[in-house]
């Protein structure tokens, strides 16, 4: 009895998992692979159906699609040659329109290598309409648009192939160029200062690849520029979605941050950089700063010192590093750094005005009129260089008045600097009014 039992048992499992393996639900587990993409997966499932049943033609025939939609028009045509040789009524008609797409598909590439583009693309375009599964024939349209430079079209039957066929290598290939020759347009108009152009250029390349993150850096560069500085913040979080190790965007988002008044989001984002890249300098500068303005001098010397040690041709840290020094009244060691800054950039007019301000609180006054000279020959409308000059002239009171108020006069026609001119202008002319 219980051998009986077993038997029954057996026998029950085995034609269960007969049937669960049956060509008829191996075909059907194919079909909804492909519903999902899973090509390879479907491509397994019809051959296993084959393996259990060599005569199963409803699997050749999807064989026959997937190849089309691969692009492997040799396979394709072998499984539907043994499709038909199973049910030639059923499977005939689309064995003989494959045969007729091969001489289309070989009519239209001579038609391309030809320079004749819309041949081409109705040819193709006729193979589609016949086989829409054929991403070969929809890539061959894409790439005859491309060649007429038409991008959009061309971009439209690209997406249309990878739709088809995600693995298609080429239609990536072509995608690519398209986007990087439109890139590169919205570059060329960025450098001929056509902002307009250049945003409508990367706007394209982002409809047509929203994973080009160098655009959306660039839309955030530009949008920066015209001061639309929460678009540019928004520009450059996607770029870092896509690509978060990217510390130049990082940086930029700090700067935008940082005139937006986030002093701590622009803190944040610097340090992001100096995470991805510990030699990027100007990193440090930018953070240092930000403590200046916070009056976080200690911070400031701290990143300002490791900056130095990075790079010591970077001028920029010892102008920092001078400006420091200015606030904590130590002129010496200010005009020390200075002056490696002057040295390293003898054309920044803010340092050489830094240097003057520092030599005038030492009392050296024709080291700043030295210094104050060269910040106004290289910035004339500079106000802070001439009010320096001012200062140095009259020396407090051991100058030359008349030079002196002839430089204030100049600081004075800049606004920034009309008030602290007028002040000093009054004390001069007036030093009776100011004894202590």
């Amino acid at each position: 009895m219980k051998k009986c039992v077993k038997s029954i048992f057996l026998f029950i499992v085995t034609g269960g998992l007969i049937c669960a393996q049956s060509p008829e639900i191996l075909f059907s587990k194919g079909q909804e692979k492909i519903k999902e993409g899973a090509f390879v997966q479907a491509d397994s499932l019809f051959n296993k159906a084959l393996e259990l049943d060599n005569t199963y033609a409803p699997a050749m025939f999807q064989l026959t699609q997937l190849n089309l939609r691969l692009g492997n028009m040799e396979k394709a045509q072998d499984y539907i040659r043994e499709a038909v040789e199973i049910d030639r009524e059923q499977y005939i008609d689309t064995f003989n329109k494959m045969n007729e797409i091969n001489t289309s598909m070989n009519d239209g590439s001579r038609a391309l290598k030809g320079g004749r583009f819309d041949e081409a693309f109705q040819l193709f375009g006729t193979v589609l309409e016949q086989f829409p599964y054929f991403s070969e024939a929809a890539y061959s349209m894409g790439l005859a648009k491309f060649r007429e430079q038409d991008f959009d079209e061309a971009v439209l039957y690209f997406h249309k192939t990878l739709e088809l066929n995600p693995l298609h290598e080429n239609a990536q290939a072509a995608m690519a160029n398209v986007t990087r020759n439109i890139f590169n347009d919205g570059n060329n108009a960025y450098r001929r200062g056509d902002l307009e152009g250049a945003l409508a250029a990367y706007y394209r390349v982002l409809e047509m690849d929203n994973n080009f993150y160098r655009a959306y850096y660039q839309v955030g560069v530009i949008e920066a520029k015209m001061r639309n500085l929460s678009s540019a913040i928004e520009s450059y979080l996607n770029a870092l979605k896509i690509k978060p190790d990217f510390f130049k965007c990082w940086f930029a988002l700090g700067l935008a941050r940082s005139k937006g008044g986030d002093k701590e989001g622009a803190l944040d984002a610097f340090n992001q950089v100096i995470e991805i890249d510990s030699s990027y300098v100007k990193a440090y500068s930018s953070l240092a700063e930000i403590y200046i303005g916070l009056k976080e001098y200690t911070k400031a010397f701290e990143v300002l010192n490791t900056a130095t040690k990075i790079d010591s041709s970077y001028s920029k840290s010892y102008l920092l590093l001078g400006i420091v020094y200015t606030e904590l009244n130590q002129f010496e060691d200010a005009v020390d750094n200075l002056e490696k800054g002057v040295a390293l950039n003898p054309k920044d007019a803010k340092s050489w005005f830094r240097l003057s301000h520092a030599h005038n609180e030492l009392g050296n006054c024709e080291a700043a009129q030295n210094a104050a000279r060269e910040a106004t020959d290289r910035k004339k409308n500079f106000g802070g260089g001439w009010y320096e000059l001012g200062i140095a002239e009259w020396c407090k009171g051991d100058g030359n008045k008349t030079v002196a108020l002839h430089s204030l006069e100049k600081a004075r026609n800049d606004r920034s600097w009309r008030k602290m001119a007028e002040y000093e202008i009054d004390k001069i002319n007036n030093p009776h009014k100011y004894v202590e």
